[in-house]
């Protein structure tokens, strides 16, 4: 399937699906959404591209393990957010939530520890995903 007219249709909506869910990845801890729709959705995006250009795009993925440390990375992101909750409020996963104000924009902007789980969860749905999809797809 690497005709012409997928190879030019996967070159405009790659980036429409990787923009998509870095918004989905932003607004998940408020709103529905987050880490793991976002992961599904970038991984769509870098599996059209697998389909589209073949596997000796991510050839270099053979080489290095990228995607298993990303995997790892984003275990770990999730894993110690946990554990920052036991530090603030004595239970595991417990949410804080921290209000800055933007110097230029003078708005006060609310960071919660929310959104740096998700960002871990992201991490590992794209490590796992990716992972299976070229493990899936190299030939022996």
């Amino acid at each position: 399937m690497t005709s012409l007219i997928f190879k030019s249709i996967t070159k405009t909506v790659s980036p429409i699906l990787m923009i998509f869910s870095l918004y989905l990845l932003l607004r998940g801890h408020q709103m529905p959404g987050g880490g793991f729709i976002a992961g599904l959705m970038t991984s769509a995006g870098l599996v059209l591209i697998y389909l589209a250009y073949g596997c000796d795009f991510f050839d270099w993925h053979k080489r290095s393990r990228f995607f298993y440390y990303l995997f790892s990375g984003g275990l770990a992101l999730s894993f110690l957010t946990g554990l920052a909750g036991l530090f603030i409020g004595g239970t595991f996963l417990k949410s804080g939530v921290a209000h800055v104000e933007m110097p230029f924009i003078h708005e006060s902007w609310e960071f919660a520890s929310a959104g740096i789980f998700d960002i871990g969860v992201y991490l590992v749905v794209c490590g796992v995903c990716v992972s299976l999809m070229t493990l899936l797809g190299e030939e022996e």
